[in-house]
């Protein structure tokens, strides 16, 4: 698995793995908009102001997509998803670890958080898995129904 910044036709690709609003809720939260176009991914997703980055197997195919920024010193992970077509088989730790020692290294940090659904089970269970814990929401974040913040160190 080899992490690379994301290009626009990378995006466009993803925008494909969303058949339906609750995918695109669960992913992007009750912010990103719905049908997706390329407009409004691209600017619900803050494309040219957040890091990109993709997961590629060595034939190119796509594995995940996510996004990292620094956060209250933290790298902060953000609309994390694997290609619907290797679900099920590990992918996500091992995309969120990489993905940990790529922004991490990026931002010089190895303290991390994200906000996850609590009805993304399958996502929780991967986050608990790598070390994050449930944390109180930083202050002046406005807290969503049914969305917890997570934090964890990273050797």
């Amino acid at each position: 698995m080899k992490i690379i910044n994301a290009t626009p036709e990378h995006a466009r690709e993803i925008m494909g793995w969303f058949p339906d609003k609750e995918s695109v809720f669960l992913w992007g939260s009750p912010y990103t908009r719905y049908p997706l176009t390329e407009e409004t991914f691209f600017e619900d997703i803050y494309w040219s102001r957040i890091n990109s980055v993709v997961a590629l197997k060595e034939d190119g195919k796509i594995l995940g997509f996510g996004q990292f920024y620094l956060k209250l010193g933290r790298c902060h992970l953000a609309r994390l998803v694997i290609n619907p077509e290797y679900r099920g088989h590990g992918l996500g730790k091992a995309f969120i670890s990489a993905l940990m020692n790529y922004g991490g290294d990026q931002l010089g940090t190895r303290e991390f958080s994200l906000y996850v659904m609590t009805i993304n089970k399958p996502a929780v269970a991967v986050y608990k898995n790598l070390g994050f814990n449930l944390a109180a929401y930083p202050h002046g974040d406005p807290k969503l129904e049914n969305c917890v913040f997570m934090i964890a160190g990273h050797d």
